[in-house]
């Protein structure tokens, strides 16, 4: 039995069009593989920096390198998480029958402490389930464009400052 696929969600046509199908490729390719292999991270450091906030020199930071040196590839996926903005925590990764799951909660961007938004990724492979987790925390509903009725004080206000 293959484990479940997270759903692709439409991205944000804020967010670099070249990512959308990158993020989308990778969730597919690590949902396929039977264990996540070290170039599934180096990939996901690779995108995450435009679409989840993660910096640019994590590649560089020793701690990050001695980890994917040792294969210690769950705690390097933590430290990805940790260092992405908003951050993520991995709070549990439990063993499901025949797969893994783990589950990744992403701090609220505004100054709202509990609220929490909670992202599973399922998979036979531990680190693999972590890597989905947190691709797909990246992935943002797409929303329709709010449309705001101005009213007659805001097109007062733009007509005097011309």
């Amino acid at each position: 039995m293959h484990p479940p696929r997270p759903a692709i969600i439409a991205v944000r046509s804020s967010e670099p069009a070249a990512t959308a199908p990158a993020l989308s490729s990778l969730i597919a390719r690590v949902c396929a593989a039977r264990v996540l292999r070290e170039h599934h991270i180096w990939e996901a450091v690779r995108i995450l920096p435009e679409i989840a906030g993660l910096p640019d020199d994590i590649k560089q930071l020793p701690e990050f390198r001695r980890l994917m040196e040792k294969e210690a590839f769950t705690a390097a996926l933590r430290l990805l998480a940790q260092s992405c903005q908003p951050a993520r925590d991995i709070r549990d990764l439990d063993p499901h029958g025949d797969h893994w799951a783990a589950t990744l909660s992403v701090r609220s961007v505004l100054s709202q402490p509990r609220r929490r938004k909670l992202i599973r990724g399922e998979h036979r492979d531990p680190p693999a389930a972590v890597l989905i987790a947190l691709l797909s925390s990246a992935i943002r509903k797409a929303r329709p464009p709010v449309r705001r009725k101005r009213t007659n004080a805001a097109v007062q206000k733009e007509f005097k400052n011309e």
